[in-house]
């Protein structure tokens, strides 16, 4: 299930980012407490195999936050190529999730609900191109998104245009 993430989940995330092949290239210089913390993102979610929905527990596997862009020229180059403002787009970011049997299906339940709250909200779903490494990307094809080639970041921005 998903939920809102807390502070003792934090932890049990940074134990699992440690888990991930691409994470050091992902975090770069970043410690992962830190980079799960850098952007002030209006939902952090978390997904939780436990059926609780109050206390953290050692079962959360994966991992996405969704946030304001940040003031980057890929992201300026997005809203012109979308013919959007930068404040219709919403950032989905961080997504990760533990390897194992089922991490495609959680990876993909997680993108689409954050897929369906940034549309809600009448905004254009746009993948963070830093963590794009951590996310398979045939999902990102399934879901709708696709690469925007911007001048300035390798590798390009996907944003959902169905």
């Amino acid at each position: 299930m998903i939920r809102e993430r807390s502070n003792e989940d934090l932890d049990r995330l940074c134990d699992l980012l440690g888990e991930l092949d691409e994470h050091a290239r992902v975090l770069g210089r970043w410690q992962p407490r830190d980079w799960l913390q850098e952007v002030d993102a209006e939902r952090s979610w978390v997904f939780d195999q436990a059926p609780v929905s109050i206390a953290p527990t050692r079962n959360v596997v994966g991992h996405v936050q969704i946030y304001r862009p940040p003031q980057a020229r890929w992201v300026r180059d997005v809203a012109a190529h979308t013919c959007r403002q930068v404040d219709e787009l919403l950032v989905i970011g961080r997504l990760f999730v533990k390897p194992a049997k089922h991490d495609y299906g959680i990876a993909r339940y997680l993108l689409k609900e954050s897929v369906k709250y940034v549309e809600t909200r009448e905004s254009l779903p746009v993948l963070d191109p830093s963590d794009l490494a951590l996310i398979p990307p045939s999902l990102c094809t399934k879901l709708g998104f696709t690469e925007l080639h911007t001048e300035d970041h390798t590798p390009s921005p996907l944003a959902r245009t169905e």
